[in-house]
């Protein structure tokens, strides 16, 4: 089990704790009831990625107003 607890992770370090995880379960090697516990961390690692990257995604959009690139500095065709 990692050092600190999931939601205490950052982005990268809960990333880099799946990207081990994915390792152990590609190779095969755990047995029935550590590769069930090994997928349920790597569900909650996966949901806690896709909420951090959708608030930095929010985070993006509320400093370019939402505006495609370019759009904001008043970029125009002609």
């Amino acid at each position: 089990m990692p050092a600190k607890k999931t939601a205490e992770q950052t982005f990268e370090q809960a990333l880099a704790r799946l990207e081990q995880i994915v390792a152990e379960l590609e190779r095969g090697d755990p047995s029935l009831e550590e590769a069930l516990a090994l997928f349920e961390e790597g569900t909650k690692l996966k949901e806690l990625c896709a909420q951090r990257l959708e608030v930095a995604a929010e985070k993006i959009r509320t400093l370019t107003d939402g505006s495609p690139r370019g759009a904001a500095e008043g970029d125009e065709a002609d």
